[in-house]
């Protein structure tokens, strides 16, 4: 990665990098990490702005700009963006804007080896999110965590089918939406048709930020992908009925599609909460 970073560093988005960092069981000198954790620290420019949002709103991750050029498709590497901020634990520094590839190599060669260097634990951890929380940010999960011991509301873990759902209408609705290669048009589609096969009516779903139908006052059942919307859960709980929330984790083309089914328990526990 590091050489692939120095060999294109003059080109975009790459120009726009400032640090590379490692952690966890890596940086500590694990002989055999679960996977290589890394922090991508890079400006946000206007134009890096114009773009996430367009590929965002294909639901195309806007981080696959970088991820694409730096590890060209090689696995074992779980990368993050501007995380030095959230982060709570040093971040071992490799690379910043400036250095040449050999300062960087001699920081990398020299993390100690220590056989003993296991996975550090996680914090704010459920069962619910295990294998998933590489995409619940932090705090994120802190939150829910106090959800649940507060029992204000239980989570679930759901693995959605892949379907399609029965109704021409809300099958033309997601297709404006989303183009048919698009993860999200593909989660859509799983989550809907789950609810469908319970009985619920469709147009009573408030999907990813939007209601299925502006005719109906009332939308109980909201989902979102990505953790988009997750953190208006209490406010839909509270203030619009909300019934039940399933969110679409990590929404991909191809992978499983786990997702995490959240129920409200007493609502107004979750008066004027926001989990942002």
């Amino acid at each position: 990665m590091l050489r692939n970073l120095d060999a294109r560093k003059a080109e975009w988005p790459l120009t726009l990098v400032t640090e590379v960092n490692v952690f966890g069981s890596f940086a500590r000198g694990a002989l055999e990490p679960h996977d290589v954790d890394m922090d991508v620290e890079y400006e946000t420019t206007t134009e890096w702005a114009s773009r996430a949002v367009s590929m965002h709103a294909k639901g195309l991750d806007p981080y696959r700009m970088f991820r694409q050029p730096l590890l060209q498709r090689r696995r074992g590497c779980q990368m993050l963006f501007n995380f030095r901020r959230e982060s709570d634990f040093d971040l071992l520094t490799l690379w910043r804007r400036g250095d040449t590839l050999r300062t960087a190599l001699d920081r990398l060669h020299a993390i100690p080896v220590d056989p003993t260097a296991g996975r550090a634990p996680r914090d704010a951890m459920l069962p619910e999110f295990e294998g998933l929380d590489r995409w619940l940010p932090l705090g994120l999960r802190e939150h829910l965590v106090a959800a649940v011991e507060a029992e204000s509301v239980k989570i679930e873990r759901v693995l959605l089918e892949d379907a399609r759902v029965s109704s021409p209408y809300v099958a033309r609705l997601i297709g404006r939406r989303w183009k048919p290669e698009s993860p999200l048009h593909r989660a859509a589609h799983a989550v809907i048709r789950h609810w469908e096969q319970q009985g619920i009516d469709p147009l009573t779903i408030h999907l990813h930020g939007r209601d299925m139908s502006p005719n109906h006052p009332v939308t109980p059942y909201f989902t979102s992908f990505g953790c988009r919307y997750l953190h208006t859960a209490p406010f839909c709980f509270h203030e619009h009925e909300g019934v039940e929330w399933i969110e679409v984790v990590h929404p991909t083309r191809r992978q499983p599609l786990d997702c995490l089914r959240i129920v409200p328990i007493d609502k107004s526990k979750l008066k004027d909460t926001d989990w942002r």
